[in-house]
């Protein structure tokens, strides 16, 4: 997933200073909280900086008293010292689950992503999709990470059950969406028998824990209604939309909601979840 993506990118950076930070559900509401773990490795430099500069940035990471002070003054200041660092061997800054950055420092830090220029910095940032609290990168390049298509999923699948039956390695691409961790997963939630054909699949797929934790904690946030709607839409296998309607009850009426939560979403005359093992997780 994204946290690979992002390991990946450290291990090129042989040469460069690598400065990580991740968003915490916990921490959204404190602010700076996220510009404080990604600047403490080189809170020493900070004596380098202009000193207005320098004096909010110490104020805004607690390092001396007062209050926050001025955030256009912080966030020129965290673009002067990303660009002090850089000036070694280049910088190299990880920002993961960015949909969970304090306010704050997503100012602060899109700031300066937006001003890297000739400074010899690449930030990088990644969020989840479909977050009740989206990250907003305005200005930067996006990337949606995809499933792997068929042909990669395949190989992957090859080398990690070589002896899997191919009608089953079809089916499973197709309920995965091609997540590599899904796939990654299948000996810990398929038998023996399953992968090889001799026993049946179960639709919809089962999943690990970490992929039915991610979506399940989302539909734990609706109300009851959204949440009878979506398990009705799970136990079918059709994604009419009129069937999950009738099957749903009273709980129809919270369609709206499903919607604006991005688990699921109408085109036409069904409906569709937003990924394979959405359906997967909230099933199971």
């Amino acid at each position: 997933g994204k946290s690979t993506l992002l390991d990946y990118a450290a291990q090129q950076a042989t040469t460069a200073h690598v400065l990580r930070a991740g968003g915490v559900e916990s921490e959204v509401r404190l602010p700076f909280a996220a510009l404080h773990q990604l600047c403490y490795p080189v809170l020493d430099r900070i004596d380098t900086l202009p000193a207005p500069q320098a004096a909010a940035l110490r104020t805004a990471l607690g390092l001396v008293a007062g209050s926050a002070g001025d955030r256009f003054l912080v966030a020129v200041a965290t673009l002067t010292l990303l660009a002090e660092v850089a000036a070694d061997a280049g910088l190299l800054c990880l920002v993961d689950d960015a949909q969970w950055l304090d306010t704050a420092s997503a100012d602060a830090l899109t700031f300066a992503a937006r001003r890297i220029e000739a400074e010899g910095v690449v930030m990088l940032f990644a969020a989840r999709d479909y977050q009740p609290q989206a990250f907003q990168g305005a200005g930067q390049r996006d990337l949606r990470v995809e499933g792997l298509d068929s042909d990669a999923a395949g190989k992957l699948l090859d080398v990690a059950f070589p002896d899997m039956n191919p009608q089953v390695r079809d089916r499973v691409i197709i309920q995965t969406g091609g997540n590599p961790l899904a796939l990654a997963e299948l000996s810990t939630v398929l038998s023996g028998d399953a992968l090889t054909g001799r026993a049946q699949v179960p639709d919809p797929l089962p999943v690990g824990e970490d992929i039915e934790r991610l979506y399940a904690q989302r539909a734990q946030e609706l109300s009851d209604a959204a949440g009878t709607l979506l398990l009705c839409a799970a136990a079918d296998d059709t994604g009419d939309l009129a069937t999950v309607l009738d099957a749903a009850g009273p709980a129809k009426h919270a369609l709206r909601e499903v919607e604006d939560s991005g688990l699921a979403s109408v085109a036409g005359s069904w409906l569709r979840f937003h990924h394979p093992l959405v359906r997967s997780a909230i099933y199971q």
